[in-house]
């Protein structure tokens, strides 16, 4: 039995609840205003802590090539993926801290955490940063599941739900894969 440590889909009615809750995510911040919402590089710091935590291949380097051209340093975009957070600024600690006890705990944060970050931030601007941790928990998991199956993992779910599942995911993880390349090379190969 092959054992596949990262957080992936093993049912399809994983990869639905998933795609509904992108829903009321996308819903939720359509209603934020203006002032609460976060800068570009704020948000790929955050969506690089999430995905440091889940180990996806895929986004490490979308999300490492992004951060780049929006102004993170690579020694930032490198701690973040180790989910090393010492040398960000106490209000970008907060957020990153918060994303990877939520990814941590599988997309769900403990009711005192969320209660810290909208003291913090305010109920608005700490829904625009759910926002990103979901939509890149997501492209994580997806990702992973795709990995997860050409690595020929089979969960205690079975073949089959896992085969549909993957079907379900090729797609979106193709499209998330597409042009990593050059991503990959940044990140491995730091001038």
């Amino acid at each position: 039995m092959i054992v596949y440590r990262k957080r992936y889909l093993k049912t399809p009615g994983e990869f639905f609840q998933l795609m509904k809750k992108s829903t009321g995510y996308s819903k939720k911040i359509k209603k934020i205003d203006e002032k609460n919402k976060i800068a570009p590089s704020f948000a790929e710091k955050i969506m690089l802590a999430v995905t440091g935590v889940n180990e996806c291949l895929f986004c490490s380097y979308r999300h490492a090539k992004s951060a780049l051209e929006k102004g993170v340093e690579l020694k930032e975009i490198q701690d973040l993926l180790k989910s090393e957070f010492s040398g960000f600024s106490e209000e970008e600690q907060v957020a990153l801290l918060y994303a990877q006890h939520w990814a941590d705990n599988g997309g769900k944060a403990d009711e005192d955490a969320r209660k810290r970050m909208v003291d913090y931030y305010g109920e608005q601007k700490t829904g625009y940063i759910e926002f990103y941790m979901h939509m890149v928990y997501m492209g994580n998991l997806v990702s992973n599941t795709v990995e997860a199956f050409k690595n020929r993992v089979v969960p205690d779910t079975g073949k089959a739900k896992f085969f549909f599942t993957y079907l379900l995911c090729a797609p979106i993880a193709a499209f998330i894969k597409k042009g990593t390349t050059k991503e990959q090379e940044i990140l491995e190969n730091p001038r």
